[in-house]
């Protein structure tokens, strides 16, 4: 049974059913002004093509062209091919299939070449007009889909753009509660970071496939200062950078790491989970962020205390603490330099001039 209270309306989805429903509409009524015998593929492929954003729907768009030319080619050929014979009708069927079935296997953004050829070749059993058969699928699904690309432009548009900086802050929160997982592994808690890696992968693949949409809403070069490719980049470096850590929490602190690290190691994850979340906003307001020296400090205390353990705050630890103590230095100093080269990128987008290097 449906719960009520999980039928809720997302703008987003909302906003795509506006769309959806006026171009579907306005497909029909050119269809039937210009007289097209078969106006449903119109609508059709006005629906299809129209995608949550620009650049989806563009490469919607091309995709389903080239696949109704592909189509119309093979149908036509087809068609002349077989005559009025239904035996030989078959038999060339079977042979336009083939080869248009393998190039959408090849080729799956040309899955639509086999629908139209098959369309082409049996909507009319005696073939005795397939060039104005074709003309007609080609003109439907033309039709379609300048009208799927202009409601896309014109009713409430929807850049891909905006919707990978949501991703990658999602990523980034997500990144955050990783990172306090970690900690309470340190602390001797027992958690699992199967799924919420899962879910950052999830993210990050979603934020490519947002990136390609991005570029298509953009032609030609985008300016370095404006590519949002380097966001992803350096969020996927982040991440990594907690897996090498996540490695490191494979067993607990030991009282005596505890105790010469807690303090500091406390303090450097709360900085760069306060670190994260604040430029997870920047990255949804579109804003520049702010410093990071709080996080530079923490992380410098921390490899202070880690530092320290070389001369006498070392005595009595073994090799596997001083490897994990050390382990531990290093990615959070990597975590500092992810965090700091993504401020700089998202200063870069918000038009500000990167911020001075300071030294460690």
């Amino acid at each position: 049974m449906i719960q009520l209270s999980r039928l809720s309306l997302d703008p987003i989805h909302l906003r795509q059913a506006v769309r959806g429903a006026i171009a579907a509409v306005a497909a029909y009524a050119l269809a039937e002004a210009l007289g097209l015998p078969k106006g449903y593929w119109s609508v059709l492929t006005a629906v299809i093509v129209l995608q949550a954003t620009l650049g989806a729907t563009l490469g919607a768009t091309v995709d389903r062209l080239l696949g109704t030319v592909l189509g119309a080619v093979a149908g036509v050929i087809g068609a002349v091919l077989s005559g009025p014979s239904a035996l030989g009708t078959g038999a060339v069927l079977l042979l336009v299939m083939l080869v248009t079935v393998y190039i959408a296997a090849r080729r799956p953004n040309l899955r639509l070449g086999a629908v139209t050829a098959a369309i082409v070749m049996l909507s009319d059993p005696s073939h005795a007009d397939p060039l104005g058969a074709a003309f007609q699928r080609v003109a439907e699904i033309g039709l379609g889909t300048v009208v799927g690309v202009l409601a896309a432009l014109l009713i409430l548009p929807s850049r891909a753009r905006d919707h990978l900086r949501d991703t990658a802050a999602e990523a980034l929160g997500q990144c955050a509660g990783l990172l306090a997982l970690i900690a309470g592994r340190l602390g001797g808690s027992e958690g699992d970071a199967t799924a919420i890696n899962q879910r950052i992968r999830t993210l990050l693949r979603k934020a490519d496939g947002q990136l390609d949409e991005a570029r298509r809403e953009r032609p030609g070069a985008m300016p370095e200062h404006l590519d949002p490719a380097p966001i992803i980049r350096t969020i996927r470096r982040l991440w990594y950078s907690e897996i090498i850590l996540n490695r490191a929490a494979q067993s607990p602190l030991s009282p005596a790491l505890q105790a010469a690290l807690g303090a500091t190691l406390d303090q450097a994850v709360t900085a760069a989970k306060k670190r994260m979340t604040s430029l997870a906003a920047s990255l949804e307001a579109k804003a520049a962020p702010g410093g990071g020296s709080a996080l530079d400090q923490a992380v410098a205390a921390l490899q202070s205390s880690v530092d320290a353990l070389r001369g006498t705050g070392g005595d009595g630890l073994d090799g596997r603490e001083f490897g994990q103590a050390f382990a531990l230095a290093f990615t959070f100093a990597q975590l500092r330099d992810n965090l700091a080269d993504l401020a700089e990128r998202l200063r870069e987008q918000a038009g500000e001039a990167p911020a001075p290097l300071t030294a460690d």
